[in-house]
């Protein structure tokens, strides 16, 4: 009799408001994870459009430091460049930026449309720094190796600005396969039944991302190759590192990376 009073007067209790407060995402152990993770990725997002927009004709080489693609280069940008560049110029922007990120965030939502502040910052918040940090270093590449754009060599549309020379490796690329595999990742740990159509609609719209960079005469295909590949990566590893699952430990000749995969 006693443990039955005890039962219903601890359940008056929290439905009286006695029970302790959960705390707002931003607080508590998780919480300030959260928030590191959100100003990098802000901090670095920033960066990148300052790169990209006002700071880009000084961070730019003026001359092109890799000119001459290689054979197989060559003839599959022969076999695929488009007679109207713009257009598949116009449709890789729209598949990149726009298509991609809806299809990968707007998947994750709909996985669970009542969840949380707290659950959709965390589905969301590794895609978004996957991209923020896979960008940051396209681009430190892309002006370190200063390849010229097909283009340029070929003569269908150059301007003489300051993205003649960055051709190496598709930052386009890069977003959508990062985007996509991170978004996948997320939606594997969570057990989200729209798992298989964000992996479908992702590969999809990422490999014809790649095709139209290449019809637009923007990239070679092994820049588009590697900037997948890149992209890949990213969305496989940040998302691993912000749950802490890889663990890097000492060893006798330097260091071994370990972790689930």
């Amino acid at each position: 009799m006693l443990r039955v009073v005890l039962i219903l007067m601890a359940c008056a209790s929290i439905a009286s408001g006695d029970a302790k407060p959960r705390q707002p995402w931003y607080r508590g152990k998780y919480g300030s994870n959260r928030v590191f993770h959100l100003s990098l990725t802000v901090g670095l997002g920033l960066g990148f459009l300052v790169s990209e927009t006002v700071a880009k004709d000084s961070l730019a080489p003026d001359e092109c430091r890799w000119c001459s693609p290689p054979a197989f280069d060559r003839v599959i940008r022969n076999t695929l460049v488009w007679d109207n560049p713009n257009t598949a110029q116009t449709l890789s922007n729209i598949d990149a930026y726009v298509v991609s990120p809806i299809v990968g965030l707007g998947l994750l939502y709909l996985s669970d449309k009542d969840a949380s502040w707290t659950r959709l910052i965390d589905d969301g918040l590794p895609i978004l720094e996957t991209v923020a940090i896979s960008q940051a270093i396209t681009q430190a590449v892309k002006f370190s190796v200063g390849r010229a754009r097909p283009y340029v060599r070929y003569g269908t549309g150059g301007t003489g600005n300051a993205d003649e020379n960055l051709s190496f490796w598709s930052g386009h690329s890069a977003l959508a396969f990062g985007i996509t595999t991170s978004a996948g990742l997320v939606a594997h740990w969570r057990h989200y039944w729209t798992e298989p159509y964000i992996w479908a609609a992702g590969i999809s719209l990422s490999l014809s991302t790649e095709y139209l960079r290449i019809g637009a005469d923007k990239h070679y295909f092994s820049d588009v190759l590697v900037g997948g590949l890149v992209g890949i990566g990213s969305g496989l590893l940040i998302p691993r590192l912000m749950r802490r699952d890889i663990v890097i430990l000492p060893v006798a000749n330097g260091a071994a990376v370990t972790g689930s995969f």
